[in-house]
């Protein structure tokens, strides 16, 4: 069966730096809350939006970066969409790439360019289109619109059943279901334990190739890696205490940021976490601007290791506020038992993945919103 975790913690953090330490230019629009609504009606992009539930509802001339619970795109985004969420729905259009990490991903409108999507369930409802290409990687796929070239990617069970303009490869797919209205230009070819169901009615013009995969055998579970625990709970104890020293409010603002505003801190958290990496590459790209990439890479690096310190030095924070400590004891002793537990609750099966995505987005979240409201008070 196929074994799919989204390497986000690999795509991710470079546009912190350079959200920053760039002061934005021209007209940006940026909306935060728990409840954010773009109204009807034309706004100059790029729009930056972060919430429990977003919805867009108008047209905006030019990107749309988003990060929330739910989000809704209902009119006309002329750029590209960049989201993530536990919900994404487009209603409306994109002209440009859609790039989204969700739970769900819904597409009932039309992209001008590609759909890059990683998530637990990916659907394209018939009657949408994607122009270009469609790169998938998910437990549920689900492809009733038109699809104008080539579809790529992998999954658990992955149904076409729309029109795709070129070739479809499926690196790996345990259930594969071509049905009556898909209808493929170009060649099929996919990776499976089990050959895939064909519909008599669907319409495959090239080849067919099957490339049969062996079922793995069962892993087995080793215990915890006690003594590398650890070390790693000791270098997180010292990176605290080298930071309180040299500065000593650090970690009482960063902690404040996150109780104060939880929600705006993973969202902005997240949005970064996947925009970060992009940036970093065009960077690179540009040969002179090498130099600022591996600042941002190393940066981003830096923040992931330091997600569960910060994450647990809040924890420590409200436990000691919560039982009367401030007084009685060192803050460094609540710290301590807020990274254990987090360090514990991390290495739980599969939600421990998600507890540090977590923990690294409000980290990052929380480090960029001290510092934008640190610049705000200069």
């Amino acid at each position: 069966m196929f074994n799919w975790k989204p390497k986000l913690m690999v795509l991710l953090t470079v546009a912190l730096v350079v959200l920053c330490l760039v002061t934005p230019a021209g007209a940006v629009e940026t909306r935060s809350g728990n409840m954010v609504i773009v109204p009807e009606g034309k706004i100059q992009g790029p729009l930056f939006a972060a919430g429990e539930t977003i919805i867009v509802n108008a047209d905006v001339d030019g990107d749309v970066f988003a990060a929330g619970q739910t989000i809704t795109i209902n009119g006309k985004i002329n750029g590209d969409l960049l989201a993530a969420a536990n919900t994404i729905r487009i209603n409306g259009s994109v002209s440009g790439d859609a790039r989204c990490a969700a739970a769900e991903v819904n597409i009932k409108g039309e992209l001008g360019q590609s759909l890059t999507a990683a998530a637990a369930k990916i659907s394209q409802l018939e009657g949408s289109k994607v122009n270009r290409d469609v790169l998938a990687f998910a437990k549920e796929v689900t492809l009733s619109g038109e699809v104008g070239r080539q579809v790529l990617g992998s999954g658990e069970t992955i149904r076409l059943n729309g029109p795709v303009g070129s070739d479809v490869h499926l690196w790996s797919v345990n259930e594969l279901k071509v049905e009556p209205a898909a209808n493929i230009a170009g060649n099929l070819a996919y990776g499976s334990t089990k050959q895939a169901f064909v519909a008599p009615e669907a319409k495959i013009s090239g080849t067919t190739k099957w490339e049969q995969i062996l079922p793995r055998e069962t892993v087995r579970h080793e215990g915890f890696n006690w003594l590398a625990m650890l070390a790693w709970f000791a270098a997180g104890v010292l990176v605290w205490g080298i930071l309180a020293l040299l500065f000593p409010g650090v970690w009482g603002k960063l902690s404040q940021t996150v109780r104060q505003s939880p929600w705006p801190a993973l969202g902005w958290g997240l949005l970064l976490l996947l925009v970060t990496p992009l940036v970093s590459l065009l960077l690179l790209i540009t040969i002179i601007g090498i130099p600022l990439s591996l600042a941002l890479i190393t940066a981003y690096a830096m923040l992931l290791y330091a997600g569960k310190i910060i994450v647990g030095d809040t924890i420590g924070r409200i436990l000691a506020g919560r039982f009367g400590w401030e007084k009685r004891v060192h803050h460094i002793f609540p710290f301590m038992i807020g990274l254990a537990g987090l360090t514990l609750l991390a290495r739980i099966p599969v939600v421990g993945f998600f507890i540090s995505i977590a923990a690294a987005c409000l980290a990052i979240g929380a480090v960029s919103l001290t510092f934008y409201r640190w610049r705000q008070q200069l």
